[in-house]
């Protein structure tokens, strides 16, 4: 066998490698690129409206006056607003409360859950916090413990009911209700890392006070 054909016959496998690495190479990069957008959407702040819009749930880009079926007047706000206070004088706490939620804005105050009820409407307002920061004596609220909610259209007053842990898979007590009511809820059991265990702490309202 000459010289020439034994390179072409030791050349030849190594081709057939590069071809395939090729091959396979370009097959993965739409997985990728798949699931780089996928990681995007799941981290994203327009993502969590945009989540929220596939469940038909109430969104604006801009917050909305509106009147609600007893004459009183409210706004919707719009994702990452500012558009309350939480008051809990049992243990200390002021705190801002943002519409929607980002890890930025929950370094900054207490953040609703897009998908309850705007404060004011009839049903469940969910807000949550961290545990290591605003929420860091939440279990130390009592039964019957006052808990405000201040906006610029009105006061919202509640009274802590009962409070209870459940996993971070149970969207049970996040979940639309009939009833008015305060859900605050964040991480339990572990200050320094993830956890799936939340503490829950459910409030009834107790008097509604519009401004308009």
């Amino acid at each position: 066998m000459s010289k020439k054909n034994k390179t072409a016959l030791i050349a030849t496998p190594f081709a057939v490698l590069a071809i395939c690495a090729g091959i396979i190479g370009g097959a993965a990069v739409i997985p990728a690129q798949k699931l780089s957008k996928t990681a995007g959407i799941i981290f994203s702040a327009e993502a969590e409206a945009d989540h929220e819009k596939i469940g038909e749930i109430k969104y604006v880009e801009k917050e909305v006056e509106a009147v609600l079926d007893d004459g009183n007047k409210i706004v919707y706000p719009s994702f990452g607003m500012q558009y309350a206070t939480l008051t809990i004088n049992s243990i200390d706490l002021e705190a801002p409360v943002f519409f929607g939620s980002t890890e930025d804005l929950l370094q900054q105050g207490v953040c609703q859950y897009i998908g309850s009820v705007v404060i004011g409407e009839t049903g469940n307002v969910v807000l949550d916090a961290h545990c290591n920061t605003f929420f860091l004596n939440l279990g130390d609220v009592k039964a019957g413990d006052e808990i405000v909610l201040e906006t610029s259209y009105g006061k919202f007053t509640y009274k802590m009911k009962e409070s209870t842990i459940f996993k971070e898979t149970n969207n049970a007590l996040i979940s639309p209700t009939k009833d008015d009511r305060l859900t605050l809820y964040t991480c339990y059991g572990n200050l320094l890392g993830p956890t799936e265990d939340r503490l829950a702490v459910i409030c009834e309202l107790v008097e509604k006070e519009f401004y308009n």
